[in-house]
Parts: structure tokens; sequence; C-alpha cells
């Protein structure tokens, strides 16, 4: 009987839990903190060609906690290897203070796998302007110290049309050897069009350190569009 009793409780709770509507009366909840959109951008270079995903949202109901990802694609048109890249990120957030938040998950890059990842985030939206800065450590045995910045200004020119600006720049430094391992900066300059942005770019890309340094610069054209 009490073993009954028990399976009754635990089904009555599963309900209450998983029902779209209230079993009992309870207090209205708090609307939900308002997300970033999830930009897509496509760029077209001289000798080949990047995309990126970013994704930037809070949990819904649990406003502290959210997700924070990247997906970022590089590829040569002629498939030269040092050319061809993949870096993906993706990290739970929980907030601290306004705008800061402690990051944990992990990050995959094409040329050295799976690694786990901590560190802090800021985070800034409005209509007009998105600032990231999101720095933390690789928690392998390299113990990378990596940031990622970006920055990006679209005032309104005239009904549906916008002044589009956007630099976004990666440093990773080995701590055990002071040496910097990888790193890029990008700017674009171009219009929007409601949630579609096309224009300008250009694409500075470092791999390595010393005399194995190599450098990659492109000039090229870009579109991106906001998916939500």
């Amino acid at each position: 009987m009490k073993k009954k009793i028990k399976i009754a409780v635990v089904l009555l709770m599963a309900l209450a839990a998983f029902s779209p509507k209230p079993v009992y009366a309870q207090e209205a909840e708090a609307p939900a903190a308002p997300s970033a959109p999830i930009p897509f951008e496509v760029f077209l270079g001289k000798d080949g060609f990047t995309s990126q995903l970013i994704v930037d949202k809070k949990f819904v109901g649990i406003n502290k906690f959210g997700l924070f990802g990247l997906s970022f694609l590089k590829a040569d048109y002629d498939n030269e290897d040092f050319l061809r890249e993949s870096i993906n990120m993706a990290v739970l957030k929980y907030d601290v203070v306004k705008n800061v938040s402690v990051v944990g998950g992990a990050l995959f890059n094409s040329n050295w796998g799976f690694r786990p990842y901590a560190g802090a985030q800021y985070g800034y939206h409005s209509r007009t302007f998105m600032g990231v800065l999101s720095s933390g450590f690789h928690l392998t045995a390299t113990h990378n110290f990596e940031s990622l910045a970006i920055v990006e200004y679209r005032p309104q020119l005239k009904d549906a049309w916008s002044l589009y600006t956007r630099a976004q720049g990666l440093y990773s430094h080995l701590t055990e050897t002071g040496k910097h391992d990888r790193s890029f900066l990008y700017s674009r300059l171009g219009v929007s069009y409601k949630t579609v942005s096309f224009g300008a770019a250009l694409n500075y890309d470092w791999y390595g350190n010393g005399p194995m340094k190599i450098e990659n610069h492109q000039w090229g054209i870009f579109i991106s569009t906001i998916l939500n």
C-alpha cells in the first residue's frame, strides 16, 4: 500500500511539473530576459570563404542561466590544408551581475581537437549595438588563455536601412611557453536592410609563432542575416 501511495505521489508531481496549465494557483512567472538574435554570416574572399553562426540565449524560466555557442568554418578554394579550419564553442553561462557571467563548457578546433574551457563573459545587446567579451582558459596541459571579442554597431540610416559595422577578434596564448598560438581580426563595413546585411570585409589570420608563423590576409565581401 505504501509503495502504491509513493507511486501515486510521484505521478502527481510529474503531472504538475509538465502540465501546460498549473495544477495549483500560483503567482505569474517573471517575463523571460531578452535574448540576443542569432546572426549567420558568409564571407567570400580571394582565397577562400568563412561562415559563422553565433547563439546567445537565456533558458526559459531560468533567466540567470544561458547558453553561448559559436560555430566557425574556414575553407580554401584550392583545399590548402593550413586554410581549412573549424572552430566550435559551446558554454553554459550563469549571470553573476548584470551583463557579466561565469562560463564553462568546451571548445573544439579541427587542428587540436576537444578541450574543456572555463572563464567569464561580458555581453551587452541593444537595437543598434552589440558587444561580447569572453575570456578564459583551456583546462588541459597547454593551459591556453583565450579571449574572443565582438563589437557590432548598426545605426539607422533611413526607413528599414541602417549602417552596418563589426569588428571581431580572437587571441589564444600558450601560457607554458609564453608564445602566441592563434589569433584573427575580422572587420566588416556595409549596410543592412531589415535583417540582411552585406558589404566589404577584411580577414586577418595568424597561426603559430616565430619562424613557423603563418599569416593569411584576405579582402572580400560578406552577407549576413538574422535567423530569429
